[in-house]
């Protein structure tokens, strides 16, 4: 990794540090204010619902020039949210808060990927570069998952979400600080490229057979995370663990992640992203279906870490699938990650909304086994659809 590389991530790392203090402590917090499950699910989908309103807009306005300021004000507003978080006693607080919340984390996100990858050296191994983006997300995760289960078991959910407001201040720092590379070298390609941006192309981007492909991968490993994520925290509470092992839980999740994403180009670049996409959903979605059949708290940890490394795999893969395979002339870097984030966002929303009426119908376990089958086979049905976009390869002449 150049040590460019290594500038533009240290904010990214305090970025996902600050956001999953909160998050990871929000299903049990809403628990404790005995909301039905159903209602819980649709409450944390407003979060990704916003992210996703903001994606197209956010990714058309994207600037290389400007993304600096816009994603400080943007991570300003998620500590913001955070803070009042500590407030929000009833479902409509709650609802309100979460919802500016993932707006501003979808303005964040979507600025920062397109940043970063048009801030790399010309140089870079562009796999490798993604695998190190995705697992310095994963490093944020788990350590903002282990010291926000960590804290609220110990000094209650309202301190909490305010010490992770507190947070935002550090990435803002690190962003203006730490300075990055120039990219010059290709910013007046992208220029011609934005200016020529409008929303009948944005919409004419998405049947793009490419994208297509990885839009699909995104918001069905998002879909199943998310009613995974959501749904083991109840379970371990139902079956009586604490918030602190909820929290290393979790943690050892994303650390998973954040130690396997980075080397996890070398795998992609041995087997090819795209079986890996294929292959790692359905692996993910058996490991999760095994989960109700354990209560003890180092069997459960054995195999959520191991659906982790499955999930480290596709995101890598997928993230590969984005920059190598969509034409950027087609594209634009601003609009394509726009359109990935927004993608994981609808994943984001599906997943506690529909794990919410199985729970509430069934049971968090049913959740786990019914919910994880019913989404492998809509990913591949979904995945048959969109392959047979592609169109067929033109015979050769001589």
């Amino acid at each position: 990794m150049k040590f460019s590389t290594l500038k533009l991530l240290l904010p990214l790392v305090a970025i996902t540090v600050q956001s999953n203090s909160a998050t990871t402590i929000i299903p049990p917090f809403l628990q404790d204010l005995r909301i039905p499950f159903a209602a819980i699910g649709t409450l944390i989908s407003l979060n990704p619902m916003l992210a996703l309103v903001s994606r197209l807009p956010v990714g058309m306005a994207y600037r290389r020039h400007r993304a600096r300021l816009l994603i400080s004000l943007a991570v300003l507003l998620m500590g913001i949210t955070n803070f009042f978080y500590s407030f929000a006693h009833n479902s409509f607080a709650f609802g309100v808060i979460h919802a500016i919340n993932g707006l501003a984390y979808g303005a964040v996100t979507t600025l920062y990927m397109a940043f970063y990858v048009d801030s790399l050296e010309p140089d870079e191994n562009r796999n490798h570069a993604m695998g190190y983006y995705v697992g310095t997300l994963a490093l944020g995760y788990s350590t903002g998952n282990f010291f926000g289960g960590l804290m609220a078991d110990h000094i209650g959910y309202g301190p909490t979400f305010q010490a992770a407001a507190y947070l935002t201040l550090l990435p803002i720092a690190l962003l203006w600080f730490l300075h990055g590379p120039s990219g010059k070298g290709t910013e007046k390609a992208k220029q011609k490229t934005v200016a020529k941006l409008t929303w009948g192309g944005s919409l004419k981007a998405l049947l793009e057979p490419e994208l297509a492909i990885v839009v699909v991968v995104a918001l069905f490993l998002n879909l199943l995370h998310q009613m995974g994520g959501v749904f083991i925290s109840l379970y371990c509470i139902n079956v009586g663990m604490t918030l602190t092992q909820i929290g290393i839980l979790r943690a050892a999740f994303a650390g998973c992640n954040a130690v396997t994403r980075p080397i996890s180009g070398h795998v992609v670049n041995k087997f090819g992203h795209r079986g890996l996409s294929y292959a790692g959903i359905p692996l993910q979605s058996l490991l999760l279906m095994l989960i109700p059949l354990f209560t003890g708290f180092g069997a459960i940890l054995v195999v959520y870490v191991i659906s982790g490394l499955m999930r480290a795999i596709v995101i890598v893969a997928n993230a590969v699938g984005l920059v190598q395979d969509v034409d950027e002339s087609k594209v634009q870097r601003g609009l394509a990650s726009g359109i990935y984030n927004a993608a994981g966002d609808l994943g984001n929303i599906l997943g506690p909304s529909i794990g919410g009426l199985i729970a509430q119908a069934s049971s968090i376990s049913g959740v786990l086994i019914g919910g994880s089958l019913g989404t492998t086979a809509l990913f591949l049905l979904t995945t048959l659809a969109v392959r047979r976009m592609r169109p067929a390869p033109q015979p050769v002449i001589d």
